[in-house]
This record gives C-alpha cells, sequence and structure tokens, in this order.
C-alpha cells in the first residue's frame, strides 16, 4: 500500500468510492471498504438532543502524525467551502509544514495564519455558529483552565449544538488499543478518545501511507520543520509503524463487520485457524504444522480439544499439549461435545476460522468411532478449508526412530510368541470340545481348528501354519474321534474330513504366510522410498548434518559420525545420535566413503536388507562431503578474491591518497629549507600549518588502514564494559580537532550506561562525526544526541549535508568505497566501513536513515550495560 489514500464511510450503506484529490496531493486517494464506527446510527432528524439535531463528525485517522491526515482535512475544508459551505478554522495545526500552512492559507484568505490556541474556543465557536468546523488532533489535552479535560470533549460538545466537525485523530489514541500500542511504541498518549464517541461519527476516513513514503517525505522536509531531531522520526523509522497501520487497519475491518456484517464473507473477515487436539502423543507435529499455517497467512492459531461426557483425556498429554499452543503464540480452549465432527465444525464456525487442521485417523484414535471423524469433517465442512497432516508427518520421529524391516528383525519372537498362543488355543479349545464331546460334531470342531490354524499362519509364519496344520487334525483324532486315545479311525468320513482339512490348512496357511511376507516386503519398500526421498530432498547448508541424523532416526542407531583422517589423525566433520565414535577403532561398524573420510556407527546389528539401503546414505553422503570441500575451497577462493581486491585497493589509495599529504609535506618542507628566499612570517607559518595538517591527514589515513586490517583478520577483541557516553561524546569531539567546534552535543540527564569498549566506540564515534562535518555544507552545524530506544542506546550523528541515497547506503559501508572520488574529499574510504565494523565487533548495529529536511543521520545502537551482561572483559581493542 504505497502512497497517500483515502477510504470513505457512511452509516446508511458502505461505499465504495474512488477520490483522485487536487493536483497539490501528488497522490491518488485509493478508496477503502470501511464503516461507521457504531452500529446502525439514526439517520440526522432523528439524532437530537432537547430538539436540536446533532452536528455531523467527519474523522481522518492514520496510524501517527504526519502521515497527512491535516493535509487531508484542510483539502476538505476547501472543497466544502468553494460549493458555499461556511467553514471555520477552530483549531489546526500545520506542524511548521510549508505545503501545508499553504493550504490553510488558502483557506483563510487575505488574513492572518490563526495562531494555535492552547485550547479550542467552545464559546465562540458556538456564538459564531459556522457550518463546519475544522478542529484538529482529537485526542489532544486541554489545560488545567478549560472546562473540559480533553479536545474531544469540547467537539462532543460542539456536536450536541448542531455545529457540524471535521476532525483528525492517530490510532494511538484510541483507547481500545492502548494496551497494544503500549506494546508496540513503548507508551501510550496522555489523553485516549473513548471508543464509544468514535462509534458515533457518520463518517470515517483513513488516511494510509507507506513506510518507505512517509521517510522520503520526511527527508525533503514535508513532515518535521527544521528543528526537529532524529527521535522525532524514529517512528518512521522502526517497525512500529508498520505495526501500527496494521493494528489501524484491523481496527477499520472490525468496525466494518460490526456495522454491515452481512455485506462481508463470514470466512475472510479475520483470519483464524482452528486445530483439533486429541490429546494424542502424535498431536504436538499436527499442533505445529498449523501453528506454520497461520504463521504464513498472519492468522490466529487456535487449538481446540473435544471432551466428551464422562470419558477421561489424559492430563499430562493434554497439559503439554496446551503449553505448546502457547509456546507458538496460541490460545486453548476445551469444549464439551458428545460428537467431534459437529463440534469441532461448530467450534470454527464460531471463532470465525477459515481453516481447520486435523490429523489422520491414527492421530485422531481418540476420537475415532464406528465412522471416520476425518471423513464426516470433510463431508460436513462448507465454511472452512480443511487441512490433513498425514500419519508419517504427525509421528515421523518416532517412526525414524524405530528399527527397519520389522519383519526380519522380529521374526523370531514373533514365531516364538505365535507358537506358544496357538499351543495354548488349540489345548483350550480341545479341552472345551472335550466336555461337549457328545453334543458337538466332528466337522465343526474342524472348521473351529481351521480358523486357528489361519490365525497362527498369519501371526507365525508358514512354518508356524503348516505345523498347527498338522496338529490340529491329529488332536482332533486324538480326542474327538472314535475310539477315543488313539489315532485309529473307523469312519471313512472322518478320515475324508481330517484329509480336507490337513490340505485347506495348508493351503490356507500358504497363502496366509505368503500374503503376510508380501505385505511386510511392501511396507520395507514403502518404508525404503519414504527414507530415500527424504535423502534426495536435504540440500542446504546444513545437508550434512541433516542425512547424519536421518541415517542414526532410520536405523536406530545410537550414533553416527562422519570422520576425516589425514596424516594418522581425525577430525569430527559431523556428528549425530546420543553416543556417536569420535573415532573409527571405536565404532561397531564403519565404513570408508573416500580416500580420507569414514562413516562410523555404534548401535545394533543391521540385516542384509538394511545394508543395502545403508550403501545409498552412503552414497549421499560421499556427494555431500565432497560439495563441503568445493564449498570450503570455494570459500578461500572468494577470500583470497577479496584480500586481493584490498591489496588493489589499497595500493590505489597509497597511490593516490596518501601520495598527496606526502607531497604537500614535502614541498612546504623543502620552501622552508630555501636559502635564496627569505620568506615573511606568515607565509613560513602557513607552510608549517600545512605539513601539520597533512600529517594529520597522513596519521588519520594509516590509522584507519590498520583498523581495518584488524577488522578484516578477526583481530579485534572489544573489552565490553558500562561507558558513560557524557564521557565519551566530548572525548570524540575533541578527538577530531578544530572541526569539533562545528558540533553541537546533546546529552540528556540521567541518560543509562552503554556497554561498548571505550577506546573503539571513541573512534567510531569521531569517524562518523568527522565524516559528518567534512560533508556539511559550510555554516551548517552538526547535531550528536543519544537517547534509549526500547533495550538498546541510540546514538545519533545528524548533518544537513548532501546525504545518501537508500541504493547507495549498502555501498558506503563496505571498504575503500566512496560515491565520489573528488580531490575535495579526503581519505580512503574507510571512515564508515571502519565505524560499522567496530561497531559490530561490540554487539552493536550501524544504521544510516534520512534526516528530516535533508542530510544524514547515522544511528549507533548499542545495548545498555544495565539489561546486558557484560562480555569478553580480558581484551582490549590494540
Amino acid at each position: 500500500m504505497c502512497g497517500l489514500f483515502r477510504g470513505h464511510v457512511h452509516h446508511a450503506s458502505t461505499t465504495h468510492r474512488v477520490k483522485v484529490g487536487k493536483d497539490r496531493l501528488g497522490h491518488y486517494r485509493k478508496a477503502y471498504q470501511h464503516a461507521e464506527c457504531a452500529a446502525r446510527i439514526p439517520d440526522r432528524a432523528q439524532r437530537h438532543t432537547g430538539g436540536m439535531p446533532r452536528g455531523r463528525l467527519r474523522i481522518y485517522i492514520a496510524a501517527a502524525s504526519g502521515a497527512g491526515t491535516t493535509y487531508a482535512m484542510l483539502d476538505e475544508a476547501l472543497r466544502r467551502r468553494s460549493r458555499g459551505t461556511d467553514v471555520m478554522v477552530g483549531c489546526v495545526d500545520t506542524g511548521g509544514r510549508p505545503t501545508t500552512a499553504a493550504m490553510l492559507q488558502e483557506l483563510v484568505g487575505d488574513a492572518a495564519l490563526p495562531v494555535l490556541p492552547e485550547a479550542l474556543s467552545v464559546d465562540g465557536i458556538r456564538a459564531r455558529r459556522p457550518a463546519v468546523v475544522l478542529v484538529d488532533d482529537l485526542g489532544a489535552p486541554n489545560p488545567p483552565t478549560s472546562g473540559n479535560r480533553a479536545r474531544w470533549q469540547d467537539v462532543d460538545e460542539l456536536l450536541e449544538n448542531g455545529i457540524d466537525v471535521i476532525t483528525t485523530v492517530t490510532v494511538q489514541h484510541i483507547e481500545s488499543l492502548a494496551d497494544t500500542v503500549r506494546q508496540i511504541v513503548g507508551t501510550v498518549p496522555p489523553v485516549l478518545v473513548p471508543d464509544s464517541f468514535l462509534a458515533r461519527a457518520d463518517q470515517i476516513e483513513l488516511i494510509d501511507i507507506s513506510p518507505e513514503a512517509i521517510r522520503r517525505r520526511i527527508a525533503h522536509g514535508n513532515v518535521f520543520d527544521r528543528d526537529a531531531g532524529p527521535e522525532d522520526s524514529e517512528l518512521f523509522n522502526s517497525e512500529a509503524f508498520a505495526l501500527l497501520r496494521i493494528l489501524l487497519l484491523q481496527w477499520m475491518i472490525d468496525r466494518l463487520s460490526a456495522t454491515s456484517p452481512a455485506a462481508l464473507p463470514k470466512a475472510d473477515v479475520r483470519e483464524r485457524v482452528v486445530v483439533g487436539i486429541s490429546g494424542a502423543p502424535s498431536g504436538d507435529a499436527v499442533v505445529r504444522r498449523a501453528a506454520r499455517l497461520a504463521q504464513r497467512s498472519r492468522a490466529a492459531l487456535v487449538g481446540v480439544h473435544v471432551h466428551r461426557p464422562g470419558e477421561a483425556t489424559p492430563p499430562l498429554l493434554l497439559e503439554r499439549t496446551r503449553s505448546l499452543v502457547a509456546e507458538l503464540g496460541g490460545t486453548f480452549r476445551e469444549i464439551e461435545g458428545n460428537e467431534v465432527p459437529e463440534a469441532l465444525l461448530a467450534f470454527a464456525e464460531i471463532e470465525g476460522a477459515t481453516q481447520l487442521v486435523i490429523g489422520t485417523p491414527d492421530t485422531l484414535a481418540r476420537w475415532s468411532r464406528h465412522q471416520s471423524v476425518l471423513g464426516r469433517i470433510a463431508r460436513q465442512a462448507t465454511s472452512v478449508d480443511v487441512h490433513v497432516v498425514s500419519r508419517e508427518r504427525a509421528s515421523d520421529e518416532a517412526a525414524h526412530r524405530k528399527p527397519r524391516n520389522t519383519s526380519t528383525v522380529r521374526s523370531s519372537p514373533r514365531r516364538i510368541a505365535a507358537g506358544a498362543a496357538g499351543a495354548v488355543l488349540l489345548a483350550a479349545l480341545t479341552a472345551l470340545f472335550v466336555s461337549l464331546r457328545d453334543d458337538i460334531d466332528v466337522s465343526t470342531a474342524l472348521g473351529i481348528y481351521l480358523l486357528v490354524v489361519v490365525a497362527i499362519a498369519a501371526l507365525g509364519g508358514r512354518l508356524a501354519g503348516i505345523v498347527s496344520a498338522v496338529a490340529a487334525p491329529l488332536i482332533a483324532n486324538w480326542f474327538l474321534i472314535e475310539p477315543y486315545r488313539t489315532l485309529r479311525i473307523n469312519d471313512p468320513e472322518n478320515l475324508t474330513e481330517l484329509l480336507v482339512f490337513v490340505t485347506v490348512a495348508l493351503i490356507v496357511s500358504t497363502f496366509v504366510s505368503v500374503a503376510a511376507a508380501r505385505a511386510a516386503d511392501a511396507e520395507q519398500a514403502r518404508e525404503e522410498a519414504a527414507n530415500l526421498a527424504r535423502l534426495a530432498g536435504s540440500g542446504g547448508p546444513d545437508a550434512l548434518q541433516v542425512v547424519a541424523d536421518q541415517l542414526c532416526a532410520t536405523f536406530a542407531l545410537d550414533g553416527v559420525a562422519v570422520i576425516e583422517q589425514i596424516d594418522g589423525k581425525s577430525s569430527l566433520i559431523v556428528a549425530s545420535g546420543s553416543n556417536p565414535p569420535t573415532d573409527p577403532a571405536e565404532a561397531d561398524f564403519s565404513e570408508p566413503i573416500s580416500e580420507s573420510v569414514v562413516v562410523a556407527a555404534r548401535g545394533r546389528a543391521l540385516t542384509v536388507d538394511e545394508h543395502r539401503v545403508l550403501h545409498v546414505f552412503f552414497g549421499q553422503i560421499a556427494k555431500l562431503v565432497e560439495q563441503h570441500h568445493v564449498a570450503e575451497l570455494a570459500a578461500e577462493a572468494e577470500a583470497l578474491a577479496r584480500a586481493d581486491e584490498l591489496r588493489t585497493a589499497i595500493l590505489r589509495a597509497v597511490s593516490h591518497d596518501l601520495r598527496s599529504p606526502l607531497a604537500a609535506i614535502k614541498a612546504s618542507a623543502s620552501s622552508l629549507r630555501q636559502s635564496d628566499v627569505e620568506w615573511p612570517e606568515e607565509i613560513r607559518n602557513d607552510f608549517l600549518a600545512s605539513i601539520e595538517d597533512e600529517t594529520d591527514r597522513l596519521t588519520t589515513i594509516v590509522s584507519n588502514l590498520l583498523d581495518m586490517g584488524r577488522l578484516q583478520a578477526g583481530a579485534v577483541r572489544p573489552a565490553l564494559r558500562p561507558v558513560p557516553l557524557e564521557e565519551v561524546l566530548p572525548a570524540a569531539v575533541h578527538s577530531i580537532g578544530s572541526r569539533g567546534a562545528s558540533v553541537d552535543l546533546v546529552i540528556p540527564g540521567e541518560l543509562p550506561d552503554a556497554l561498548a569498549d571505550p577506546a573503539l566506540l571513541e573512534r567510531v564515534l569521531a569517524n562518523i562525526i568527522a565524516n559528518a562535518v567534512e560533508f556539511s555544507p559550510h555554516g551548517e552545524r552538526v547535531r550528536v544526541s543519544a537517547m534509549p530506544h526500547r533495550r538498546d542506546l541510540q546514538i545519533y550523528v545528524v548533518d544537513h549535508g548532501p546525504g545518501i541515497r537508500p541504493a547507495d547506503r549498502a555501498t558506503v559501508l563496505q571498504p575503500f568505497h566512496r560515491l565520489s572520488d573528488s580531490l575535495s574529499s579526503s581519505g580512503v574510504g574507510l571512515g564508515l566501513a571502519i565505524a560499522d565494523g567496530l561497531t559490530t565487533a561490540m554487539g552493536g548495529h550501524l544504521e544510516l536513515r534520512d534526516t528530516p529536511n535533508g542530510g544524514l543521520t547515522v544511528v549507533i545502537s548499542l545495548a545498555m550495560a544495565d539489561l546486558h551482561p557484560q562480555s569478553n572483559p580480558q581484551a582490549g581493542a590494540a
């Protein structure tokens, strides 16, 4: 939203207007859809007090002062006056802005500009009874002698007397937003305008301007007068202004939804993401996924748990999820409902949610009943988008930690368990059949035995199925077929039944075991494919660490390490797990992936199938190690290139900037040594002064070169301690010699100490102040001030020189870069670069801004000593 634009709101209906202002506005005013700040307001004939119609109130609102509300108010006044309306100026603050003052002059005509009164003259306005009165700054306080405490109360009085009012206000003065404004800005204005008063406005117009546009206006002198300090524009140089704009837009949207709910699509008014929480351990991943969705769409996150009457949820699991939702910036709700899908959808609709996030049926196991929760939600959701987090994503960590190829790893225990269970079940059934021997047919018993055999085959595999298929008919023959307790069979039908049973049991158990084996193979293949897909998708600067973590998790290893061995010495490249080996000799198994790199691991023995996938991991690690080495070589080459560029720049500086002072010194000294010329005393003094000045210049250049060399080598180790700015600022000004005479120091009382190295900070300030003095026009003074800002202490060095374009600011902070190579600019382009490097070394930040009304402001942000611990106290800045 760039530029200045205006939206219009009327109480009768929501309007859509695009209005282009006069040419002097210089901006298009793009319409917003706004609502008046109240529920339906009766028409004017009904709004009265004691028979007098109440005046109409029009409010121009912006995120902060300087955004253009006063200008817009005057523009509207001129438009109304051109139609013959009697417009009176009650109170207008031009803020020293020439364009605003010109509009006010046009409005009042030949009369002198009205002096801004300390308080609005309500009695005078009532006596004059204009059709419309202009009252700037609705949130301004009144003096103690005034009848009303605040200006908005004066406006309310005028409205009660039937006088229309056009006024301005900022979002910072809205009473209901005071807590949010305090969090954004740090303070709130002394006077707040009640929402109930704003709700009675007939029209509210939003005046919005982008941070880039307001900063350009500040630099051009269209916002603050020349006496304004950098602290006056601090709001527009931080993220606070952007947050205030968002707050204002949200407030306007709330007014719209409160006034015309039928005119808005319900789901799109306010973004909310609701996540269903089942209380299952894998639900944390669902919550995190929902938080990422909310963050991307700048929506509110709401977690909800549906509690069935009479059903208990593990309190520890629910409390953990509740804490996670809070940590992710969301809110948690617990509701009661018999049907989970209906309860979730009803809650999402009540909350005005646009997205509902749930897990797959396994994640929703605590909620599952005869019908899928997921399916019912998908069918019934009409006004909310449903996101389903897959089971694999929800339980990714647990899935990665389990051993692969479970059919192989656990085959023996499973067969033993299946055999034992089969023996117990066969014995129990046999005992039952013996007790019912006279009432149960042999074919019925064999059918039940067949079910048991199939179950044993499915659980224990082919061998267990075959054994049970043979054992079951033998048991039946021994206990259930006459003659009992023998293997002899008298009845041919019984023999046929037993033979059919054995045949069917063998066939079925074989098919079941084959199907189970194929299912296990398919699961294994799926896991391998998933692992390979994750492996192929690993990239970025931490790809090697990611692959090592995947290797350790996939095979449930205790530890994995990638070790480089050069000249018999081992060095660790990356490690993962709880107990990674530090040497290949300590590992349970290892694999060389190149001539000097080995992958070593600790943990269980792997199966043959696992080794096949393991070699894929080794290949990926080998490729990443090679890329790592190539990146190191590229970094070394880049460092060499930068060093070569630095050497070239130094040679250029020596050949140009060092030659000039040396030549001047030599010329002055040679002239003084001439014996054939009798120089006057005044000229001799000029020669000596030239030698002294050029020597100082040469010393500064050499010192800067040494400082930059230390910064490039990483040899600057600041000794941080509390530093009073009352001491270091005058010392920095004194260090630049006679140039300090054009510097004004503005140091407020009781300023907290900065956490810095005093010697380095003095050098930083000296470089910046000297640079500001050099580029300031003749007669202009440089202003140095300081003030706390949140948890930091900010130092401002303000000049009114040519300034630096935003596109060039990154360039001038690089060594040996100047925007102009003219000889009038001394130095080698190191002043700002050294200041930036030394400030960063002290844990601070250097920023270049526009000075209001033109120029450059350098802002040095340092930690406040009483809010941050001291660090690195042992070394100094040599």
